[in-house]
């Protein structure tokens, strides 16, 4: 047994309208198919519902449904209330993360402009680093992200691009190998650090892509200023974005190698079959309008 929603109404105007002619008039529809549905739904529950008279009064069957008709009016008000809210942009959640290069040059006035124009929409934002940003909207930790993307995208992802960058490996000028890797790097990278944001898993890469191997150990740091820090003190070399270089005139890009430099395309992707909140697609139109857009990555 179910209690379909146009009993639900029909019953609470009658309690409120004070009679059924009044709630036929309140519903728009004829006395006689008010009088029918509640008759229909007293059949249905076996109990009576109203004591009839020139004024309806609830039985005590009735009392209860009526608290219950109330709540269902009251709940299915205030979801419309809030799916109006959402779709304004109020009440939804912008669940975002960027790269700390992202972050570094476009962060701070993307988000001031989103949060301008959305003033309540929520907000989730993380600064990570691209791979593991790429694994994160894979398994939902996050609805978009903003970086630079992988060599082959997840098929199942919508990528926009929006511009492109070098990475570039440096080592600083204080790196006691520095003339060694200036003059031989390949052989002397074997006994330097790479000081890296993320890397998969050894056993995710094929054995020609396993960058860790062509390095002597391997230091992940998601942070980029501590990365840098540590560059700048001579503890390793890092790959850095070419827009990047001219802010730190100690930091030498390392010759001969031939993924010494590596071209990325940046910009968002998310899940293709995810329909997006409206909290993310307004991010995305302001990304679209600020950025001249690629053409889609394959």
């Amino acid at each position: 047994m179910q209690i379909e929603r146009n009993e639900i109404r029909v019953f609470s105007a009658v309690v409120e309208a004070g009679g059924f002619s009044r709630a036929a008039e309140r519903l728009n529809v004829s006395q006689s198919a008010v009088s029918q549905t509640i008759a229909n739904l007293e059949h249905k529950l076996n109990a009576p519902l109203l004591v009839r008279g020139r004024k309806p009064t609830l039985t005590e069957a009735g009392i209860r449904l009526h608290s219950y008709a109330q709540t269902v009016i009251h709940e299915e008000a205030i979801a419309l209330e809030d799916i109006q809210q959402i779709k304004t942009g109020a009440l939804s959640t912008l669940n975002l993360a960027m790269s700390s290069v992202v972050n570094r040059f476009h962060g701070t006035e993307l988000m001031l402009e989103f949060c301008e124009r959305n003033p309540l929409t929520r907000l989730k934002l993380d600064v990570a680093p691209s791979r593991e940003i790429i694994a994160g909207v894979d398994e939902g930790r996050w609805e978009l992200g903003f970086g630079p993307f992988q060599r082959q995208m997840p098929g199942h992802f919508v990528a926009r691009g929006f511009f492109t960058e070098q990475r570039v490996l440096v080592v600083h000028r204080s790196h006691p190998k520095f003339e060694l890797l200036m003059h031989d790097s390949n052989p002397t990278l074997t006994e330097v650090s790479l000081i890296t944001s993320y890397l998969d898993d050894a056993a995710k890469r094929p054995g020609l892509e396993r960058l860790r191997d062509l390095f002597g150990s391997v230091w992940e740091v998601s942070h980029l200023d501590l990365r840098l820090a540590l560059v700048d003190a001579g503890k390793g070399v890092t790959f850095v974005p070419d827009t990047l270089l001219p802010e730190f005139d100690q930091l030498i890009p390392v010759p001969n190698l031939n993924f010494g430099t590596i071209e990325r395309t940046v910009g968002i992707y998310y899940k293709r079959h995810q329909p997006l909140s409206e909290g993310a697609k307004r991010f995305v139109a302001i990304c679209d309008a600020r950025f001249a857009a690629l053409p889609p990555a394959p």
